[in-house]
């Protein structure tokens, strides 16, 4: 797995937090009526699912470099 760069990292965040406002947006194109706390309840997901794949990125080491400190 490929790690994301911290800065990766915060321009994913920031990214995601006009896309959840917009998401109420585009639910009101179809007639949905998204209450507030649905847009917190899906900024929070997203925000859990992108730390989750940051962590897991920081923890697991990388193919190459496993690859790497094999050879002599």
């Amino acid at each position: 797995m490929r790690r994301i760069s911290p800065a990766l990292f915060l321009v994913l965040v920031a990214f995601t937090v006009p896309l959840a406002v917009e998401f109420r947006t585009f639910a009101g194109f179809f007639g949905i009526e998204l209450p507030f706390i649905a847009v917190i309840v899906f900024e929070a997901v997203l925000l859990a699912v992108l730390t989750a794949i940051y962590v897991l990125g920081r923890i697991t080491p990388d193919e190459e470099e496993e690859e790497g400190a094999a050879t002599p």
